[in-house]
């Protein structure tokens, strides 16, 4: 056979028939890393990536940082990005990432990069010169001065839709209401000013903040349909007032707060509440009762939430509340995320919650590590071992409930006995069994770093669950 006949019993490369304008917008749908990648395949895509509509420079994927000469590797990638942009083809670009851990020796090299992007009329900006080694906002305050400020092009940018801007300096009062983007991330700096950037924001739907010192925030307000609080530092304890009639995510990791919610959505999407800053308590006090009462009522004004996730600290606290007019009404609640210990603290504030979510389907455990109280000790008349045998029934759980999920499985005694309870209700282990849930599954996700022996405990766990778990499917993932 001729080579001819060889190369025409080949099926052509489909890819490579299609038009380059094709190929770009198919490239620009990978990552910026294995765009790159494409420029070997073939000498016709050797220069497509450079009209890639999506850009990413990350130190982290050049940088090694345990190296010896992690300047001069440093001083190496900035030239590689601007030597990048130079050979850019475009016209314009999607998405623009700098990732770039305090670039303070790179500050003008930095600000070119960033015009080049305003002037390819970029939609979606993110600027990040955090330190990887900063786990907190005490951390990263030490940093006070932010190196980058953002570039004055940026804010009159009319194509900008999403702007995410960690540790890099900004004026709230420039971005006006026509300009302001859609989304707004900021994170990793001081940030006194929120009221008035909220105040001038009737377009965005989207606003995150996260981990932020000096915060001074008393209304949110707006049109939003996502808020985003994620452990920031307030300048002094406050009051916060929410005006969201039509936010459908709502996200608060922080301390309480005195909340006050003037509209909240009622068919909200999903709600996520962390408290864990406050710490932990084996004793209750004039304090936690009182705080037990705010977490009730907020929760009340959030009860329109379809998936709701709370915390250890709320689990415990709001079964403190004592004012009658704060006490938990029933929610629409479908999946309720529980991130619990599964200490005998929260074990009254978990039946508070299955006794209030009449519609729940899907129940998730997301397993935290021991508390540092005992297990073994009661609660205010709650024992590690008898309470989900004496103080619930399969009345107690919603008739609705299909599906149990239990996240870092370990197959301790605690999980063994929520779950088993769980099951043995679920496929009418009592008379009367149409009154109780009628449980489809039960999956377990095992806990990702087990020694040999905890292994084994939690196979030896899962195994007795399958033994009376009767119609029951019990699923097990291992990581």
């Amino acid at each position: 056979m001729t080579s001819k006949r060889i190369a025409s019993s080949i099926p052509l490369d489909g890819l490579s028939n299609l038009p380059d304008v094709i190929l770009i917008t198919i490239i620009s749908y990978l990552s910026f890393k294995e765009c790159l990648r494409t420029s070997v395949l073939a000498k016709r895509w050797r220069y497509l990536c450079r009209e890639t509509r999506n850009i990413a420079f990350k130190e982290s994927e050049y940088v090694d940082h345990s190296v010896s000469d992690k300047i001069s590797k440093r001083i190496s990638f900035v030239h590689y990005m601007r030597q990048w942009i130079s050979r850019y083809h475009g016209r314009y670009i999607e998405t623009f990432e700098i990732n770039f851990s305090i670039p303070s020796k790179f500050v003008a090299e930095i600000q070119s990069l960033i015009e080049f992007a305003v002037s390819r009329q970029v939609k979606n900006l993110v600027l990040d010169f955090t330190d990887p080694s900063w786990i907190s906002t005490s951390w990263a305050s030490r940093y006070d001065h932010v190196v980058v400020q953002l570039p004055v092009c940026v804010y009159s940018l009319t194509t900008l839709e999403s702007l995410k801007i960690y540790s890099c300096g900004f004026d709230p009062s420039k971005l006006s209401n026509s300009r302001l983007p859609r989304k707004l991330s900021i994170g990793w700096i001081k940030l006194p000013e929120v009221d008035s950037l909220l105040s001038n924001s009737p377009t965005l739907k989207s606003l995150s903040l996260d981990y932020c010192w000096g915060v001074e925030i008393k209304n949110v307000a707006g049109d939003m349909k996502e808020f985003v609080f994620d452990r920031c530092d307030f300048s002094s304890f406050m009051a916060c007032s929410f005006d969201l009639p039509n936010v459908e995510i709502f996200k608060y990791s922080d301390q309480i707060l005195s909340f006050d919610v003037k509209r909240m959505n009622m068919s909200i999407k999903d709600v996520y509440l962390d408290f864990t800053a406050e710490g932990e308590y084996d004793k209750r006090n004039q304090r936690t009762k009182l705080e037990g009462s705010v977490l009730s009522a907020f929760l009340n004004n959030l009860r329109g939430a379809r998936t709701l996730t709370v915390c250890p600290y709320l689990l415990q606290t709001i079964q403190e509340c004592e004012d009658p007019l704060d006490l938990l009404r029933p929610m629409e609640t479908q999946h309720l995320v529980l991130r619990t210990r599964l200490h005998v603290t929260e074990f009254k504030g978990i039946r508070l919650l299955l006794d209030n979510c009449p519609n729940l389907e899907t129940l998730t455990f997301d397993i935290f590590n021991r508390s540092i109280f005992s297990y073994n000790k009661s609660y205010y008349g709650v024992g590690p071992r008898s309470y989900w045998k004496k103080n619930l029934t399969y009345k107690s759980l919603p008739k609705t409930l299909k599906v149990v999920v239990m996240r870092n499985f370990r197959g301790r005694f605690g999980e063994l006995n929520v779950l088993k309870f769980l099951i043995q209700s679920g496929r009418g282990r009592w008379p009367g069994r149409e009154h109780g849930p009628m449980l489809e599954r039960v999956e377990l996700y095992m806990h990702s770093s087990m020694a040999e022996s905890q292994k084994e405990l939690a196979d030896d766990g899962a195994a007795m669950l399958q033994s009376i778990s009767g119609h029951v499917q019990i699923i097990v993932h291992d990581p």
